[in-house]
């Protein structure tokens, strides 16, 4: 089944046979855990999402293998799942942060340590608008085309071509500059 297109998995799956589910999970797994990692930040979250999304596969109807391919089906289901819960956390933070803000005095500016390669690449992509990392995150973790990114955005192929242009090159400038967010 390593050579069998996801469709004919996915159809395969519906017909009960529970292996083209193992043989999905194994194909995506880095690729989509990847993905949802480097969007929400936390591991536990990272995991409980993966298995979330995973189990729509097995449980949801909603994808058509006769409308397109599987893989932008299925990081479209991610990236909802991850904006959703990165929407519920941002909420649940701003209540903590309060509650902390009245029980102590503010903190002293920590200084800045020398940042090793891993972490630069991890701030630059955290300090990049969230539309400008969804795109390269789907391109270069998702491995999605420029076709079926526009399809899941919902835009022109072109316009996510011009957009991905423009985020790599904030990307890059954060990268070799150390700029800020705010000079994108």
């Amino acid at each position: 089944m390593a050579e069998v297109p996801d469709e004919e998995l996915v159809v395969a799956l519906r017909g009960g046979e529970l292996a083209a589910f193992d043989h999905l999970y194994v194909r995506y797994e880095r690729r989509l855990y990847g993905y949802i990692r480097r969007i929400v930040g936390e591991s536990a979250v990272a995991d409980d999402l993966f298995q979330d999304i995973f189990l729509k596969v097995l449980r949801d109807r909603s994808y058509d293998p006769t409308r397109g391919r599987f893989a932008p089906w299925l990081f479209a289901v991610a990236r909802n799942a991850c904006l959703m819960a990165q929407r519920s956390e941002r909420s649940h933070a701003e209540l903590r942060e309060r509650a902390e803000a009245q029980l102590r005095p503010a903190a002293a500016a920590q200084p800045d340590a020398r940042l090793g390669d891993a972490a630069r690449v991890q701030a630059a992509m955290a300090a990049l608008p969230e539309a400008q990392r969804q795109l390269i995150l789907l391109k270069q973790l998702g491995e999605l085309s420029y076709r079926e990114i526009a399809g899941l955005m919902g835009v022109a192929e072109g316009t996510i071509k011009s957009r991905l242009h423009a985020a790599t090159q904030a990307f890059r400038r954060l990268l070799t500059d150390g700029g800020s967010a705010d000079e994108l």
